[in-house]
């Protein structure tokens, strides 16, 4: 198995926080913490495969800024980690809100993962308009895992 895919792997599933970084139309920065849940699709050895999914308010800054621009940067880490040590990983992605036709299959997924954090349960009706908050996705499209002075390209699908 890749090395650095199995750090990356374990930076995702060992951390429950996301800093996502939005611009508005203008290009001025909006960074928020998010919790949120990786969607692995694959398992793959070599690849990470994974797509982020996290609960928001559609009239929160970083969700109206992601409507007008979807590109997005995102930084997970563990932050309790001593200076000038561990691993952080970075994320340039495209986020959106989830499409109805992927609702039903990603509310079961961040249901699960917010029962397993000690949170609620999450359906579709909770999440579908009118209901707030709703459910959002973002799409990776280059990763880097950062460590030991280094900041190595992490292999996507």
């Amino acid at each position: 198995m890749n090395e650095i895919v199995v750090r990356a792997r374990k930076l995702v599933e060992e951390n429950q926080y996301l800093t996502l970084a939005t611009s508005d139309t203008s290009g001025r920065p909006w960074s928020s913490t998010v919790w949120y849940t990786a969607w692995q699709r694959s398992r793959s050895e070599e690849m990470l495969a994974v797509e982020f999914i996290w609960l928001s308010r559609p009239e929160a800054l970083h969700s109206r800024n992601l409507l007008q621009r979807p590109e997005v940067g995102i930084s997970i880490f563990n932050s309790a980690q001593p200076a000038g040590t561990g691993d952080g990983l970075q994320f340039a992605a495209r986020a959106e809100p989830v499409p109805s036709a992927l609702l039903d299959e990603v509310a079961e997924v961040f249901s699960k993962a917010s029962l397993a954090a000690g949170g609620g349960a999450w359906t579709r009706v909770q999440v579908e308009e009118p209901a707030l908050p709703r459910l959002y996705l973002a799409r990776t499209e280059s990763a880097y895992l950062l460590g030991n002075g280094t900041r190595v390209v992490i292999r996507l699908p």
